[in-house]
């Protein structure tokens, strides 16, 4: 089955906006970071953003190179990993990457915003090379 590449450059668009943002809130100092609240709360919904537009591709490249149907983002990453498409380090990354997005989602209260302000610091490189791997595919 084809891959719908238009579909795919849309949320690989999707995920590179929204990684301009999180560089934006991130690359402010902690004391300007957390004077205002909506800072957190817009890297949440960014990072959200980009977790979920990741999961979209993994998803769209699963049902039609795989056939291969998964019941939650995680699974989606692994399998992702199994079938070769991206290598089995980055396919852990963006299953920890899933669940984080799960505890955004459904466990807000458990989440430290200084870990969410590190995690938009240090692991957006995941997304590029996600990308990377999806664009050697001739994903996009």
């Amino acid at each position: 089955m084809e891959l719908d590449l238009e579909r795919i450059k849309n949320r690989a668009g999707e995920i590179r906006q929204s990684i301009e943002g999180i560089e934006e809130y991130a690359s402010l100092s902690d004391g300007e970071f957390f004077s205002d609240k909506r800072n957190i709360l817009a890297i949440k919904h960014l990072l959200l953003q980009a977790i979920e537009a990741s999961a979209s591709i993994c998803s769209h490249i699963l049902a039609k190179k795989i056939q291969k149907a998964v019941s939650s983002f995680p699974e989606c990453f692994e399998a992702l990993g199994e079938a070769g498409i991206i290598g089995k380090e980055l396919s852990n990354k963006m299953k920890k990457m899933a669940r984080f997005r799960n505890i955004l989602v459904h466990r807000y209260w458990d989440i430290d915003d200084k870990k969410i302000l590190e995690y938009a610091r240090n692991n957006l490189s995941d997304f590029e090379e996600f990308l990377k791997n999806i664009k050697r595919m001739g994903g996009i």
